[in-house]
């Protein structure tokens, strides 16, 4: 008897979201298309608890985010099937459950939200992903000319309690165009602008887990928003 199934005829309350936890867990150690084959019904019911939490979390979001009017969490939420076409391991399924928050949903080339489920590595992202060559450039342009009020959003108390600075990859030296004795070199040397928080898995059980994310996306929109100035005006 698998996990879940064990759970579920001892009633403990559950989310669909730590439901899909629990399943990725049993997925790691039957990374295969016959288990998934088996067990694929019940993963489709974990999926669809899970849709309906994230159209909760939207509907939270869009009042204050106007990007999300009209998103659903079926354009939110990626495949589980891995594309294993150009990759040496040949594990069929992904070992998370990830949910991008923005304009297209999973589609979306602006700066987003992005909740990331996996065991041991829940976690809140906000920003933008390794941007093609041109619009990082044009995000650093625009960062170095507006760099107070990008550290004014840094820097504000409750958003730095949440987020502690940029995460993300980074270049060894300063990128051409810009001084090397920029007193903000760490921050014009990012390769993606981002910022993120880290859950507990438990975190999930909570049936009302919805109204604590949406409570920090609206601590991040700020950055969210400096960003996709940038991308605002590209489009124009």
């Amino acid at each position: 008897m698998s996990y879940i199934r064990y759970v579920e005829n001892f009633r403990i309350p559950m989310t669909g979201i730590s439901r899909m936890l629990k399943f990725i867990t049993e997925l790691r150690d039957n990374n295969n298309r016959e288990w998934f084959a088996a067990v694929k019904p019940e993963y489709e019911k974990i999926r669809n608890e899970c849709y309906d939490e994230i159209d909760k979390l939207i509907a939270l979001i869009s009042p204050f985010d106007e990007n999300l009017i009209g998103v659903e969490a079926k354009d939110c939420v990626y495949r589980i099937y891995r594309d294993i076409r150009f990759s040496a391991d040949k594990s069929p399924f992904k070992t998370h459950f990830g949910i991008v928050l923005g304009k297209g949903g999973r589609k979306c080339w602006d700066a987003a939200y992005y909740l990331h489920i996996e065991p041991g590595e829940c976690a809140l992202y906000g920003g933008v992903w390794f941007p093609e060559q041109p619009v990082l450039t044009r995000l650093r342009h625009d960062i170095y000319d507006n760099i107070e009020e990008f550290m004014a959003i840094l820097e504000k108390p409750d958003f730095k309690a949440k987020f502690k600075g940029l995460t993300g990859d980074s270049l060894k030296s300063m990128p051409k165009g810009f001084p090397k004795d920029c007193p903000y070199g760490d921050i014009i040397k990012m390769k993606e602008f981002l910022v993120m928080e880290h859950f507990p898995d438990k975190y999930f059980s909570n049936k009302k887990w919805q109204e604590s994310i949406a409570s920090d996306i609206k601590l991040m929109k700020p950055f969210i928003d400096f960003l996709n100035y940038t991308f605002e005006e590209l489009r124009n």
